[in-house]
């Protein structure tokens, strides 16, 4: 009977600490963001900001009563990045809820001037999220926020799927591009390098007329290249073409496209199960960087007139084995002499013991001195369905 008792005390003492439901907000209350972009007045040199709110009800309806516009965008504009949030209230008739952003949009001329402004306040925030992707677009901010898309509605996702996307299946982007990705960088010398996109223009694109369209081409946002940073300001920009070499050098590459001419016709190349192995020596008075390459080779398009022999094989192999380490090469030069430590070779040197290495690090800027040593070595292992092309004739 005691123990009954006892029983029944603990549970009610238990039922004491559950609060119900006192802090409950409805979806109505809340204004739920999916996309956030940055920018700054080049006169004023005020903030700028565009909240992009989802429309659940749009999201949400399953056909019926017409097209809805997925989201809304709001522009608040202050003098500082602190009181973008007081300024916000003013327009917004909802609680802003934060939790829910795809990524963060910040334009060129803003990323040029430093970013460190917007990072030290997001790291304040209780809510915040640093593993959200941050990307850079050259286009007008407005016309890029203002802009809807197919497919996926929500501008934000669609942005985050483009990057995964991209990341998965063409090697011109990594998903190493997170806030928190550029804030590990921000006490070092080793740059970052932050995904671009560019608004391919379409004159109905902000209105939702833009969905009874069969052209899908025009009005979308599509990578134009990378953005290089050190610390936390923009110096530079990586051409498209040049992504996939940093990202194949850096190890972070999935997969690695090329085409190799022989015999006057094109072999179109897919490099996957890619592995990177780097070692940096100090080898007759300077420092030398050996990077080691291995990939699985699959022969997507074959424009040769020949028989698919073990020799033809040999040579395509070889012909990418060596295109591909002479553009690795031209692109570390390139590097160089802007004096762009892409891969980290200064901090890695720092970290290095020996009186050689302390000796040399005195020289100002001895990383520049780096010597690339690259080597390719790959197989085929996929030659498609067919052995000999079609001749037609």
């Amino acid at each position: 009977m005691r123990s009954k008792k006892l029983m029944l005390i603990f549970t009610i003492l238990c039922l004491c600490g559950l609060t119900g439901c006192w802090d409950m907000v409805e979806i109505n209350q809340l204004a739920i963001g999916s996309l956030i972009g940055g920018d700054i007045d080049p006169k004023s040199g005020n903030q700028i900001v565009y909240y992009q709110i989802v429309n659940p009800k749009a999201v949400t309806a399953q056909g019926g009563a017409g097209i809805k516009a997925p989201v809304y965008t709001y522009r608040v504009e202050a003098s500082s990045i602190a009181e973008l949030a007081l300024k916000s209230s003013e327009s917004l008739p909802r609680d802003l809820f934060p939790d829910h952003y795809q990524s963060h949009l910040i334009t060129e001329r803003s990323a040029r001037q430093g970013l460190r402004p917007f990072l030290n306040f997001l790291e304040r925030q209780f809510n915040r999220r640093t593993d959200l992707y941050l990307i850079i677009t050259d286009s007008p901010l407005s016309d890029v926020m203002n802009t809807y898309t197919l497919l996926e509605r929500l501008p934000g996702r669609s942005l985050r799927s483009l990057i995964e996307l991209q990341s998965k299946s063409s090697g011109r982007v990594s998903r190493k591009c997170r806030v928190k990705d550029l804030v590990e960088n921000m006490e070092s010398s080793i740059l970052t390098v932050l995904p671009m996109v560019a608004l391919q223009t379409l004159k109905h694109a902000s209105s939702t007329d833009r969905y009874e369209k069969i052209n899908a081409n025009g009005g979308e946002l599509r990578l134009s290249g990378g953005a290089v940073f050190k610390q936390d300001r923009m110096i530079g920009k990586l051409k498209l073409t040049q992504m996939p070499l940093y990202y194949l050098m850096k190890g972070e590459a999935k997969v690695f496209y090329d085409t190799v001419k022989l015999n006057s016709n094109n072999v179109d190349l897919r490099a996957t199960k890619i592995k990177v192995h780097k070692k940096l020596s100090y080898i007759s008075g300077r420092p030398v960087w050996r990077l080691d390459i291995h990939a699985h080779l699959q022969i997507m398009s074959n424009e040769q007139q020949q028989k698919l022999t073990t020799k033809n094989l040999a040579e395509i192999k070889e012909a990418f084995n060596r295109q591909t380490a002479a553009k690795i090469n031209d692109f570390f030069e390139q590097a160089q002499s802007k004096r762009w430590d892409l891969f980290g070779l200064e901090g890695q040197m720092k970290n290095k013991r020996g009186k050689e290495w302390a000796k040399a690090l005195q020289e100002k800027d001895f990383w520049r001195q780096t010597k690339l040593y690259c080597t390719i070595n790959s197989k085929i292992t996929d030659i498609g369905e067919i052995i000999d092309p079609y001749r037609g004739n």
